[in-house]
């Protein structure tokens, strides 16, 4: 009599096939049992990641000859198999995490001299809680005198898609920095084009418009901007910059101010504003961040001591002052929130549930990208107590910083693979206040880092994708008044 086979006796006997792959090459089989997790880059071991996004590929970094891995979650089983890298397939990744176990157990082995050598397995946590679909950024040679080919590109974290928003190409020798969305609307959005056809691109509303922000009165053109949650205001500061070059091989360079002030940009009606209190000459106004319900302007300042002023000794505090939506006016009383002994304070940027404020700690000045020393920090807003993060800080720089619109994920920028490319890193802050392991931004191969020579700076959720082209901004100009 013959046997019959249905489609699930089927699947049964391939899963325990794959099974009995795998333990000929790990686990009690292998060769070697080798103690600890097997060294990976990127760096996947025990990591929390969001259940919608693409898989983390990865690779074995020491020599061998093959790599064999196995991921399971509950009854669901993954071998992927490669001599360089293991690409997991997106389709099997999800399968994995619809089964809705808390974490996929990774079981790595290698072949080295034709021996198996298994490690001990690690986890990829699995968080269903939702993280903003979408990280803007702009990608930039990490030099400092001539920058080349840039952009700023918009990366779909489900998947590996990246688009362009603009790149520097469709202007010769023009800059484009600074990009920012008000509470991670992509219907509100700007950021600068530096050069000759330069100005400030606004996106309100989904229209999008060209303004020039440099006026009589003011320092320079906007620099660096904060919108207003209810997308009606941008605040900017505005800055008069000089670089300086050391001489000592463990600094390369710095960006200071000889004068910084801070406005307030009237969205609606194409108005600059220019409060007093904050044109102060005394002080370096500079990194304005509004509150999560827009009553409060933050902003870092540093005193001026004239001329004279030694950039090395430029450390900048804490500010606060009040704001009112209605006419965009500031209050008259500016406050000092928090001021770190011999350290310098930068990127303030309020959590969307207005609970905490996170910043970039480094020893001087406000140029933190290229302080190997710059760390991030936490606020509590209700106590005041600040820490340092220490589960997201590394040996080198960590620098910019951006929370999601729940409040719970956290993007920044840190140099700690090699101490020149700034690259993307993604956390989970958990209940107790405390954040999970951070990851490098999975691409759809792991040679992608290896390959582009680029650094990674300012990188912005965002709820959508935005809709931008450069054609035609002349004729959609905003004319500014104050």
């Amino acid at each position: 009599m013959p046997i019959l086979f249905n489609k699930y006796t089927l699947r049964t006997i391939y899963s325990l096939f794959l099974v009995f792959l795998l333990s000929s090459c790990s686990g009690a089989e292998a060769d070697v049992q080798q103690t600890g997790y097997p060294p990976v880059f990127p760096d996947y071991t025990e990591v929390t990641v969001p259940s919608a996004f693409a898989p983390p590929r990865f690779r074995v970094t020491v020599p061998c000859e093959k790599q064999r891995v196995e991921f399971l979650a509950g009854q669901e089983q993954l071998v992927v198999k490669g001599s360089e890298e293991i690409r997991i397939p997106r389709r099997g990744w999800h399968k994995l995490v619809q089964t809705g176990t808390p974490a996929i157990e990774v079981r790595v082995a290698i072949k080295q001299e034709g021996r198996w050598i298994a490690y001990e397995p690690f986890n990829i946590y699995i968080s269903r809680i939702p993280i903003d679909r979408y990280l803007t950024y702009r990608r930039i040679s990490p030099g400092y005198s001539v920058y080349g080919a840039m952009g700023i590109y918009q990366r779909d974290l489900y998947t590996y898609r990246e688009k362009p928003v603009i790149e520097n190409s469709f202007a010769e020798g023009s800059c484009v920095n600074c990009h920012s969305y008000a509470a991670g609307d992509p219907d509100n959005m700007m950021f600068h084009i530096r050069g000759k056809q330069g100005g400030t691109v606004i996106i309100a509303d989904g229209k999008t418009g060209f303004a020039d922000l440099k006026t009589p009165q003011t320092l320079s053109a906007g620099v660096y901007p904060y919108w207003h949650p209810s997308g009606d205001y941008i605040a900017y500061s505005v800055n008069v910059t000089r670089q300086l070059f050391h001489s000592s091989p463990d600094k390369v360079l710095d960006v200071y101010d000889l004068a910084s002030d801070l406005v307030i940009y009237d969205v609606k009606n194409d108005r600059l504003i220019l409060p007093p209190q904050l044109q102060d000459s005394t002080i370096f106004e500079t990194f304005p961040a509004f509150s999560a319900d827009g009553k409060t302007l933050f902003f870092c300042g540093a005193v001026s001591s004239g001329e004279e002023s030694d950039p090395l000794e430029l450390r900048y505090s804490l500010y606060k002052t009040t704001f009112n939506s209605d006419d965009g006016s500031v209050g008259d009383l500016i406050t000092k929130v928090l001021e770190i002994d011999g350290k310098s304070i930068a990127f303030p940027r309020p959590s969307p549930d207005g609970k905490r404020l996170m910043f970039t700690l480094s020893s001087y000045g406000t140029f933190p990208i290229w302080h190997p020393e710059a760390d991030l920090y936490l606020m509590d807003l209700d106590s005041g107590r600040v820490r340092n993060t220490e589960e997201l800080n590394s040996a080198d720089t960590e620098s910019y910083h951006s929370w999601s619109s729940n409040s719970r994920w956290i993007a920044f920028s840190s140099r700690r693979n090699d101490g020149l490319h700034t690259r993307p890193y993604i956390t989970l802050l958990n209940e107790d206040g405390t954040f999970t392991k951070p990851f490098l931004l999975p691409q759809s191969t792991v040679s992608y880092y290896d390959d582009l020579l680029q650094s990674f700076n300012i990188p912005e959720f965002s709820k959508g994708s935005v809709v931008f082209s450069p054609r035609g901004l002349k004729k959609h100009s905003r004319p500014v008044s104050y």
